[in-house]
C-alpha cells in the first residue's frame, strides 16, 4: 500500500514537472540572485537598515550565495540557519525582525560592545533555534520569558553584558540546553525553582545542564536545595558540572542536597554571604569510582565551626580555597595531604592554629600553598622530600619562629617562601633568614613569552594597530592581528609554565586548523581574584595582510560556543576581542555579488534543462531506491566512493566522526561490553548524547545482513523503545549510534548501585513503559519483531526515568500468520529468561517474549536478579506461594513495593506468573499485558496537586496522563512516530557546538 501511494505521489509530481521547469524558468530570470525564501530574505534587509559596522558586508544579490557577512544557509540555499556576527562591528540594538527567521539554528552577536538595548521577546518565536550566544555586548533590560519556548536551545550565553531583573522561570522548561552563562550581568532576585514558580519550571528543572555559570550578578536568597534534590525527590541535574554561583549577594547555608549532584567538578560559591558550616555530607561527592569533585571555592564567605574531614573528595580535587571566613580556631587539615592531584591550596585568613603539617609540601602536584594571616606556630620542617611542582609557600603573618630543611640536598632555590611577619624574621634576629622574610611578594607570578621580534626590526615603523610578527623569523613585515584575551575563570593552576602556554598554543593551532606561525601567546598573568588572563594573538598565515573576515569568524565563534576545548583553562572566556580586520568597500561586494548573482542565474537555468532529462530517465531508479533504500550501496563498509542512502531519522557516520565523538574509542568511554562488542558514550556536535554500539570481530553480520538491520530499525520509532540516531559501515566497521540513556538499566536500579531505591509507582511506570515498547514490535512494527532477549538490563531509563527496551536490533523478524515462530539452533537470549518451551522446540515465538518479561516483573517485585545464589526467581516465588500464599511471599519481595495495596500487588504478580507459563499457548499476549498494567497504574495515579507533580511529571505522563490517547495498543499505528511514517530525508543532522 505504502510504494502504491509512492507510486501515484511520483506519477503527479512528474506530470507538472514540465510547469515547474517554466516556472522555475521564470524564476531563474526574474530573480537570478534571490532563492532565498522572502521572509528571511526580508528579515536580512531589515536587519542591514537597522545595523551598521564596518564589518558587515551586506549588499545585493543572494545573501546565501554573494558572501553575507555571518549568513550561513541550508544546503538549498532557500533558508538561513545561522547568523554568526561575532566580532563585527555590529552598532545599534536587537531589532524585533530578528524574530522572523524561519529556519535559524544558531545565533552569535557576541562581542560587539556597541550592541545596546534590551533583548526583544520575539526572539522566542524562533523555535528551530539550538544556540542562542550573546555574550560581552551591552545589553540592558530583562531577560524575556519568551526565551522559555526556544524548546531545542541547547547553548545559552548572556554572559558579560548589563542585563538586570530575576532569572526567569520559564527557561527551566529548557531540558537540552547544556550550557547556560548569566554570568557578569546586573541580574538580582532568588533562584527560581520549579516548587516556587506558577510555571512549575525553575533551574531544578533543567535536566540536562552541564553548566550553571550565574557568577558576578547581584543574585539573593539561599542556593535552593531543589539543585540537588527535592525533599524525597528525584535528582534532575544529574549531568551538572560546573555550579558557579561566585561574587553575589547569596546568603543562608550550604544545603546538604549539593552533594547530590555527583557529576559535579566545579562548586563555587565565594564571595557571597554564606553563613553556617561546610556540611561534612559533601563527602558524598564520592561515588564508587571516586569523587568528580576538582574544584572547591568557598572564600569570602560568613562560614563558622570546623572544617570537616572531606578525606572522600580528595580523589580528583585539584583546587581547595577556604579562605577568609570565620571558623573556629583549628589544625591545618591534615586529609588534604592524601589529595593526589592537588595543585592550589587557599586558606588565607582562615584561623589556623598549630605546626603545619609537612607532609602537604610533598604532595607530588601541588603548586602553591597560601596560609597567610592564620596562627600557624612552631617549625616549618622543609621535608626531605618537596613535591617537583611546588613554587609558592606563602605563610606571611603567622607566628612561625624557626625554619628547618630537613635534607640540605633539598634545592629550594625555584620555590617562593614567603614567612614575612612571623617571629622568625622579627628585625632583631640574628638568625633572620633574609631570602624568606624580605620576600614579600605575595602575589601570583606573570609569564612573558621569551620569543620577541627580532631586534633587527624597526617596531616603531608599525602603526598603532599593528605589530611585527615573532614566529616569522626574520621578517620584519609589519601585520595586524587579532587580539585576543582569554580569561581563564577558574584556574587549577598556580604558577604559568612555558609548557603549559606552549601546550595551550598547540592545542588553539590545531583545532582551528592553523599554521604553526598563526597563534602567538605573549603574555599570561592573574586577577586579583584568581582568575588567568591569557594574551594571544592570531596572524594571517602570509605573515603581511590582517586575517579576513571568515577567519576571524572561525576564532571568535569556536571561542564562544565553546567549541575549542582547553582543558587547562576551562571554563573560559573570551573577554576582550580587538579584530584589526580591514575595512572592505561594500560596493566592491555589492558589484561582485551582482555579477555572481547574474552568473549562477544563467548557469542554472541551461541546467535545468538538462536536469529535467536527467529526472526523466531516473524515474524508474528513484522509484526503486526509495522503497529499497539500500540496494544502491555498495557490498562492503570499506568502499568510500558509495555514497549512504538518506534515511529519516538515521544518519550516517563516517568512522572518523565515530572516532572524534567517542575520544578514539577511550575506554573511559565504555559504558559495558557484550557479546556484539563494546558499548561506547559519545557526544555530538550538536550536544546530543548518544551511545555507539561497536560490532567486534567475529560478531559483525554480513553486508546485506547489517543493511537490512538499518533500514528496520530506522522504521521503528516509539516512545518507548530505545531510539537509533545513525550507523557507521565505513572502514570495515559495522556500528549503530543509539540514543543515550541517562539513567542506565533497570538491573542497575534493582541491584542497589544507584543513589536510591525505585518506589512502587516508578516501577509501574518501568513495567508499563517496556511492556508498551515490546507489544510495538510484536503488532505495530511492519513486519513484526521478537526481540529474543528481553531482560532488565536491556530495559533502559532516560533522565525522566522512561523505560526504554534496547537491542531489538539483535532480533529477529516474526513471519507472516498467526504461528509467529521462529526455527534457531543458536541460543539467543539469556539464562533466568529463557523460553521452557524453547529447549524442546527450538522455536523461538513472541510469546517468549513475553515469558523472559514475566521474569522481568517478577524482578520488579523481589529486586533479585533472575538466578540469584543458584536459586531461580520463578521457582522461588511459586514454591513460597504454595506454601503459605501472598504471607509466606512477603520476605522476597523489595521492602518498596509493599507501600502497594496488597490487591494491586496480587494483581500485579498474578500477571507475571500468567507470563511464566510453561506453556507458550496459556501466556497473555503484550497487549493484553499493557491493558492490565495500565489498569494497575490507573489506580495508583499519585494524588498530588499538579504544581507538586510540575517538577518531574514525564514519567508520570507516561503511565497517567498525556500520552493517554496511545496508551491503547490499537492506536500506535497512528501516533507520529509510527514506522508507517518511514521516508527517505536529505536532511542530516547539523553540526552544532560541543559541550565540553
Amino acid at each position: 500500500m505504502e510504494g502504491s501511494n509512492m507510486k501515484q505521489m511520483l506519477f503527479r509530481r512528474d506530470r507538472f514537472l514540465g510547469v515547474v521547469f517554466f516556472c522555475l524558468t521564470a524564476a531563474f530570470f526574474g530573480y537570478a540572485d534571490a532563492a532565498l525564501n522572502p521572509t528571511d530574505l526580508s528579515t536580512l534587509n531589515a536587519l542591514a537598515s537597522h545595523w551598521s559596522g564596518n564589518s558587515l558586508q551586506w549588499g545585493s544579490g543572494d545573501p546565501c550565495t554573494n558572501g553575507w557577512t555571518g549568513v550561513i544557509c541550508d544546503p538549498t540555499n532557500t533558508k538561513v540557519t545561522q547568523l554568526l556576527l561575532s566580532s563585527a562591528s555590529v552598532i545599534g540594538t536587537i531589532p524585533a525582525v530578528i524574530g522572523s527567521f524561519t529556519a535559524l539554528e544558531q545565533l552569535d552577536l557576541s562581542y560587539n560592545p556597541q550592541l545596546t538595548g534590551p533583548i526583544p521577546p520575539e526572539i522566542g518565536q524562533l523555535t528551530t533555534l539550538t544556540s542562542l550566544i550573546i555574550q560581552s555586548c551591552s545589553l540592558t533590560g530583562d531577560i524575556p520569558s519568551t526565551l522559555g519556548n526556544l524548546k531545542n536551545l541547547t547553548f545559552l550565553a548572556l554572559n558579560n553584558n548589563q542585563l538586570t531583573g530575576p532569572i526567569p522561570s520559564s527557561l527551566g522548561a529548557l531540558v537540552h540546553v547544556y550550557w547556560f552563562d548569566l554570568s557578569t550581568n546586573q541580574m538580582s532576585g532568588d533562584l527560581p525553582v520549579s516548587s516556587k514558580s506558577p510555571d512549575g519550571f525553575g533551574l531544578d528543572t533543567m535536566s540536562g545542564c552541564k553548566h550553571f555559570h550565574l557568577n558576578n550578578n547581584s543574585f539573593t536568597g539561599p542556593i535552593p536545595p531543589e539543585l540537588g534534590a527535592p525533599p524525597g525527590g528525584v535528582v534532575k541535574l544529574t549531568k551538572l558540572v560546573h555550579l558557579l554561583f561566585e561574587s553575589n549577594m547569596m546568603s543562608g547555608t550550604i544545603p546538604d542536597s549539593i552533594a547530590n549532584l555527583t557529576s559535579l567538578e566545579i562548586l563555587s560559591l565565594s564571595n557571597n554571604q554564606f553563613s553556617g558550616s561546610i556540611p561534612a555530607s559533601l563527602n558524598r561527592f564520592a561515588t564508587a569510582t571516586g569523587s568528580n569533585l576538582q574544584q572547591l571555592l568557598v572564600s569570602n564567605n560568613k562560614l563558622t565551626g570546623i572544617i570537616p574531614n572531606l578525606t572522600a573528595i580528595t580523589s580528583n580535587l585539584s583546587v581547595i580555597d577556604l579562605s577568609k571566613n570565620s571558623f573556629d580556631p583549628q589544625p591545618f587539615p591534615s586529609w588534604l595531604d592524601g589529595a593526589p592531584k592537588l595543585q592550589s591550596v587557599y586558606l588565607v585568613d582562615s584561623h589556623l592554629t598549630g605546626q603545619l603539617p609537612s607532609e602537604i609540601l610533598s604532595s607530588g602536584m601541588l603548586q602553591a600553598l597560601w596560609a597567610r594571616n592564620n596562627s600557624l606556630n612552631g617549625t616549618l620542617r622543609i621535608p626531605s622530600t618537596l613535591g617537583p611542582n611546588l613554587r609558592v609557600i606563602s605563610l606571611q603573618d603567622n607566628k612561625i619562629d624557626s625554619i628547618i630543611q630537613l635534607n640540605n640536598s633539598v634545592n629550594t632555590s625555584e620555590i617562593d617562601i614567603q614567612l614575612a611577619g612571623n617571629p622568625l624574621c622579627d628585625p632583631s634576629s640574628l638568625a633572620r633568614p633574609a631570602r624568606v622574610c624580605d620576600n614579600v611578594q605575595g602575589g601570583l607570578m606573570p609569564w612573558t613569552s621569551p620569543l620577541q621580534p627580532s631586534s633587527n626590526c624597526n617596531s616603531g615603523s608599525c602603526s598603532d594597530s599593528q605589530i611585527i610578527n615573532p614566529l616569522n623569523s626574520g621578517n620584519c613585515n609589519c601585520t595586524t592581528p587579532l587580539e585576543i584575551v582569554l580569561e581563564a575563570r577558574r584556574p587549577t593552576f598556580s604558577v604559568i609554565t612555558d609548557e603549559m602556554i606552549e601546550r595551550l598554543r598547540l592545542q588553539m593551532q590545531t583545532q582551528l586548523n592553523l599554521l604553526p606561525n598563526q597563534v602567538w601567546i605573549h603574555s599570561a598573568s592573574f586577577t586579583p581574584d584568581g582568575r588567568a588572563e591569557i594574551d594571544i594573538d592570531f596572524f594571517n598565515a602570509d605573515g603581511v595582510s590582517a586575517l579576513d573576515r571568515s577567519s576571524i569568524q572561525n576564532i571568535t565563534h569556536s571561542l564562544t560556543s565553546q567549541t575549542l576545548v582547553l582543558p587547562d583553562v576551562k571554563p573560559y572566556i573570551a573577554k576582550l576581542i580587538t579584530s584589526g580586520e580591514p575595512v572592505v568597500s561594500s560596493k566592491v561586494a555589492l558589484s561582485a555579488g551582482a555579477i555572481a548573482g547574474i552568473v549562477v542565474g544563467v548557469l542554472a537555468l541551461l541546467a535545468m534543462a538538462g536536469l529535467y532529462a536527467f529526472w526523466q530517465k531516473r524515474r524508474a531508479e528513484r522509484l526503486k531506491h526509495i522503497t529499497q533504500p539500500f540496494k544502491s550501496w555498495g557490498g562492503g563498509g570499506g568502499e568510500k566512493d558509495v555514497e549512504a542512502p538518506k534515511i529519516a531519522g538515521a544518519r550516517w557516520f563516517s568512522y572518523a566522526e565515530v572516532k572524534k565523538v567517542t575520544n578514539n574509542f577511550a575506554e573511559a568511554n565504555v559504558l559495558g561490553e557484550g557479546g556484539y562488542g563494546k558499548v561506547y558514550s559519545g557526544v555530538l556536535a550538536s550536544g546530543e548524547l548518544v551511545a555507539v554500539k561497536r560490532a567486534q570481530e567475529g560478531s559483525m553480520q554480513g553486508a546485506e545482513e547489517f543493511k537490512n538491520e538499518i533500514e528496520l530499525l530506522s522504521r521503528v520509532h516509539h516512545k518507548n523503545l530505545v531510539g537509533l540516531v545513525g550507523y557507521c559501515y565505513d572502514q570495515g566497521e559495522q556500528m549503530l549510534v543509539y540514543e543515550f540513556m541517562e539513567n542506565g538499566t533497570m538491573r542497575e536500579w534493582l541491584s542497589g548501585k544507584m543513589a536510591y531505591p525505585l518506589d512502587w509507582t516508578k516501577r509501574l511506570s518501568i513495567a508499563v513503559g517496556s511492556a508498551r515498547g515490546l507489544t510495538y514490535l510484536h503488532e505495530m512494527a511492519n513486519p513484526p519483531i521478537i526481540h529474543r532477549d528481553i531482560k532488565s538490563a536491556n530495559i533502559l531509563l532516560d533522565g525522566n526515568h522512561v523505560a526504554k527496551v534496547a537491542d531489538f536490533g539483535l532480533s529477529k523478524l516474526a513471519p507472516e500468520g498467526a504461528d509467529k515462530k521462529i526455527a534457531t539452533t543458536q541460543v539467543k537470549g539469556t539464562m533466568g529468561y529463557l523460553d521452557p518451551e524453547y529447549y524442546m522446540t527450538q522455536h523461538l515465538s513472541d510469546k517468549s517474549d513475553v515469558y523472559a518479561f514475566g521474569v522481568v516483573l517478577l524482578e520488579l517485585l523481589t529486586s533479585r536478579a533472575p538466578i540469584e545464589h543458584g536459586k531461580y526467581i520463578v521457582r522461588e516465588v511459586r514454591t513460597a506461594l504454595d506454601k503459605g500464599g501472598m504471607d509466606a511471599l512477603e520476605p522476597l519481595l523489595d521492602p518498596c513495593v509493599l507501600e502497594a495495596s496488597r490487591e494491586d500487588l496480587k494483581k500485579f504478580l498474578d500477571l507475571a506468573l500468567d507470563c511464566v507459563e510453561e506453556r507458550g499457548a496459556d501466556r497473555p499476549t503484550m497487549n493484553e499485558v499493557v491493558k492490565e498494567l495500565e489498569a494497575i497504574a490507573q489506580r495508583n495515579k499519585p494524588k498530588a496537586k499538579a504544581s507538586a507533580l510540575a517538577t518531574d511529571t514525564t514519567w508520570l505522563n507516561d503511565v497517567y496522563g498525556d500520552d493517554a490517547q496511545y496508551g491503547e495498543t490499537e492506536n500506535f499505528d497512528k501516533m507520529p512516530n509510527s514506522s508507517s511514517n518511514f521516508k527517505y530525508s536529505g536532511g542530516y543532522t547539523p553540526r552544532m557546538p560541543e559541550p565540553k
